[in-house]
């Protein structure tokens, strides 16, 4: 698996966005909780949790889940580390 390290809401953004339409299936671990598996379709850009099937709303409010955001939008870590599956 690869593994990446994102600092902020916009750089996990970014990487998102520069995926174009393709998909992916990875692992968001934050530092505090448990890591998740997630699947993106960059073509519908949208972000399914694996183990219940939870669809975001938005590419926004996953990445707040991810970075565990307050009701402002203040994030509570300081990153989140993303292990891609290969496929």
């Amino acid at each position: 698996m690869s593994r990446m390290r994102f600092n902020s809401l916009n750089e996990f953004q970014d990487y998102l966005e520069k995926q174009g339409d393709k998909t992916m299936e990875f692992r968001a671990i934050p530092i505090s909780g448990e890591p998740e598996e997630f699947y993106y379709d960059g073509h519908k850009k949208v972000v399914t949790r694996n183990e219940d099937g939870k669809m975001f709303d938005n590419v926004e409010d996953f990445l707040c889940y991810t970075f565990q955001c307050d009701e402002e939008g203040y994030t509570h870590t300081e990153h989140v580390d993303v292990e891609l599956k290969i496929q």
